[in-house]
């Protein structure tokens, strides 16, 4: 009875696997008999403890006089406080002085177990390797803001530390190495697949840093204006990442050159599955670069009226005067009509439409509402284009109807407000100057 060819391929794959992690175990099993033998060795040797007493006397010592010198730098910081530095400045990096002493310490030994006590001193530099590893996990931790990127960095530190000072990572390399498996035409390792996790945490971390620390910068720089600022710093985002993920994928095996035919096959899907995220993606980049809409303008588009707060690389979020926060894509933005108030100044016209009755005097009307205007706080008098202005517009069927427009300094900050005390005005005025304004006039139904 034959096997099915993919019974049989399952079968190789399995076998090949059972086979490599077998292999590794041994090796790990001939590594560890000899280092066994050599512990039992120096357990009967005398040098092995009088090593074993220096190496913890180092340790003790330098843990005391770490602890001793932090705190009296933590009470002379208090009692004399840095004026001109912060005080978590100096006393973060004392958290580095307990390695730093144990090294030293450490290394001052290695030369007397060597000359006095008669051993080779291995054990005494495993203990410096590890102290050493343990020293640039402390740093780590104190620099990486992010905790869990620093606790695995500093863990993997830590592991790689333990593993050299104890003689096993040539053997644990071996094994991680001897258990593969194939997809398609990749023939991939565990050793491949850990180094990719590695190296993905730690160059994504330094991509983050990178952007942060460059969109930081080109935050204060006062030369660029804020749309050149975003898509700089957007573009460089991109470009950090995806270089980030090519190390990841050849650091993993994977051959780049198959992403050549990835590359096409993504294209044709944008093309037709994301047509609406790419409008959206190349709408924003046009937004940042003609500066048509920038962060604070007030805008109206499609019945929302309110102020840029942010400009996405997808979407543009709108706050509106009631509160509401609404996210309009940056395709209607680029391919509908959008009113910027605040475009090139943040000047802003007011209208007063008022009706008055037919035996009212013009002259004096126009006098009253022009003057309620200027009396208001927000009314711009000083460009002479734009000063108050009132008009006859029309005769109504039973009114005169008067236009009053006048300017505002700063329309962001509301026209309502103006608007409702100007009309306010006119109203008091009208009544003391005997003006009236006519009721409108209602349909009146005859019932039989």
């Amino acid at each position: 009875m034959r096997e099915r060819p993919d019974a049989a391929r399952d079968k190789n794959f399995a076998l090949s696997a059972l086979s490599g992690y077998s292999r590794g175990h041994m090796n790990m099993a001939a590594e560890l008999i000899p280092r066994w033998d050599a512990l039992t060795a120096a357990l009967s040797s005398p040098s092995f403890y009088i090593e074993m007493l220096l190496i913890g006397m180092s340790l003790s010592l330098a843990w005391v006089l770490a602890a001793w010198l932090r705190r009296r730098v933590q009470q002379r910081l208090k009692a004399f406080p840095p004026k001109h530095v912060d005080s978590e400045f100096i006393t973060r990096p004392m958290a580095m002085l307990g390695p730093a002493l144990a090294l030293i310490f450490l290394s001052a030994a290695r030369p007397f177990v060597a000359q006095h006590v008669g051993g080779d001193g291995d054990w005494t530099d495993a203990v410096i390797e590890v102290c050493a590893a343990y020293a640039l996990a402390k740093f780590v931790l104190l620099i990486v803001r992010s905790r869990p990127v620093a606790w695995f960095i500093a863990v993997v530190i830590m592991t790689v530390g333990i593993l050299r000072s104890t003689g096993f990572i040539h053997s644990t390399v071996s094994y991680l190495r001897s258990v593969s498996f194939d997809i398609g035409q990749f023939h991939i390792t565990m050793l491949n697949i850990v180094h990719a996790v590695v190296i993905l945490v730690v160059v994504f971390w330094i991509a983050g840093a990178l952007s942060r620390t460059l969109e930081s910068f080109l935050r204060r720089t006062s030369s660029l204006s804020y749309n050149a600022r975003e898509l700089i710093v957007k573009f460089f985002r991109i470009f950090v990442y995806f270089l980030a993920l090519m190390i990841t994928l050849s650091a993993l095996g994977v051959d780049l050159t198959a992403f050549a035919v990835f590359g096409g096959a993504l294209g044709v899907g944008i093309g037709l599955g994301l047509q609406k995220i790419t409008a959206n993606f190349v709408s924003g980049i046009t937004l940042l670069m003609e500066k048509s809409i920038q962060i604070g303008d007030l805008i109206e588009v499609g019945g929302n009226t309110g102020r840029v707060r942010h400009l996405n690389i997808r979407y543009a979020l709108i706050e509106t005067s009631d509160g509401r926060e609404v996210m309009i894509p940056n395709e209607e933005l680029v391919s509908t009509r959008v009113t910027n108030w605040t475009h090139t100044n943040n000047l802003g016209r007011i209208d007063i439409t008022v009706g008055v009755a037919y035996d009212s005097d013009p002259a004096r009307v126009i006098a009253l509402m022009t003057e309620a205007a200027n009396e208001h706080p927000r009314c711009l008098k000083s460009d002479k284009d734009r000063i108050p202005a009132c008009y006859l517009r029309e005769f109504a069927d039973s009114s005169l109807n008067f236009l009053l427009t006048f300017w505002v300094a700063d329309v962001r900050d509301g026209r309502f407000a103006p608007q409702s005390d100007v009309m306010i005005s006119v109203l008091k005025k009208f009544r003391a100057a005997g003006i009236d304004i006519p009721f409108p006039q209602r349909e009146v139904r005859m019932v039989k």
